[in-house]
């Protein structure tokens, strides 16, 4: 069930002449705040802005050489996509990205601008992913799933592998859920490198499909995606992860959206930078005590991604003041 220790060593080994690794700095807004020793793992820093290039990168060059030749397919919200027309292009192949026809158009763009074919299909990312499929299966293309993909899992895995070596005690990592490709990997790290490190996962009402499954002991679907936080937007998790995140993970928390939009102000305010909801909804667990920390204890928060603008944060807002 576990991604294994040597795909993991073998992922680390593959994007590490490709992506410098990520920086991790205390907080001292936070841990003060908290009373903890709380780091941010800033994947936003990446290339693409984001953890998922991780993942991508790890599964696009696991492909024999043959098969990546003739392009890959995915479906993605945007950050996912991103990371694969970056690994394509790294392998010289092309890249197509299927997403629902109500994707935001500053991520159409920015995949657009990055070098990849985007293709809006179906009224939500499990169609254009259903869509993506059928062409990838009938193209003989390679298909890159966001999350239910043990290659991806195994990429996103690296961050725990980082981490490491970045810090020499590590007691609890936070990560947020969308599929559950990243806190799969980090688990399944954490479970063969560092036992006594402890996971929790985090997600927005709207698009908490991990949680509903968590506290149902089953996979649950969501009818729609109703969260601004849309890099977080699968309706259901796939049975890999969700078991992984059912047997290993210490808690899985969801927060309001206007929640996780005023805590990606108060970061910005503190921090000085700017990052998406699915980001900022674990600060915003932390702060209003849905995940309490021991103190003096050092807390990992990975900091996933930041393509978003202020604009976007700014009608979030707004729209939550007035509603």
């Amino acid at each position: 069930m576990l991604i294994s220790a040597n795909e993991i060593k073998n992922a680390a080994g593959r994007i590490q002449p490709h992506l410098s690794p990520t920086p991790t700095v205390r907080s001292e807004y936070y841990s003060r705040k908290l009373g903890a020793n709380v780091f941010l793992k800033l994947e936003i820093f990446q290339p693409t802005h984001s953890f998922k290039v991780r993942g991508a990168l790890n599964a696009v060059l696991s492909l024999p050489k043959e098969q990546r030749k003739k392009g890959v397919i995915t479906a993605s919200q945007g950050n996912h996509g991103m990371g694969v027309i970056y690994a394509a292009k790294l392998s010289g192949v092309g890249a197509t990205v299927y997403l629902g026809k109500n994707a935001a158009p500053s991520r159409v763009d920015a995949l657009r601008e990055l070098g990849g074919e985007v293709v809006l299909y179906g009224d939500s990312w499990d169609e254009a992913n259903r869509r993506a499929m059928e062409v990838a299966a009938n193209e003989g293309k390679a298909f890159i799933h966001p999350f239910n993909d043990p290659n991806v899992m195994a990429g996103q895995a690296t961050i725990l592998v980082e981490l490491m070596q970045q810090l020499p005690k590590i007691d609890t990592v936070i990560a947020s859920i969308g599929g559950g490709g990243l806190i799969s990997g980090i688990i399944s790290a954490t479970r063969h490198f560092s036992p006594v490190t402890k996971v929790i996962g985090v997600e927005t009402v709207g698009a908490d499909s991990m949680y509903q499954s968590w506290k149902a002991g089953q996979i649950v679907g969501l009818p729609a995606i109703t969260s601004v936080a849309t890099s977080l937007g699968a309706r259901r998790t796939e049975p890999t992860p969700f078991e992984i995140v059912k047997a290993y993970a210490v808690d899985v928390v969801a927060v309001p959206d206007e929640e996780a939009v005023a805590s990606a102000f108060e970061f910005l305010q503190e921090e000085k930078l700017m990052v998406e909801p699915a980001a900022s909804c674990i600060l915003a667990a932390l702060t209003d005590g849905q995940i309490p920390v021991e103190a003096g204890s050092n807390v990992v928060v990975v900091i996933c991604g930041a393509n978003v603008t202020l604009d976007n944060l700014l009608g979030w807002r707004k729209e939550s003041h007035t509603t």
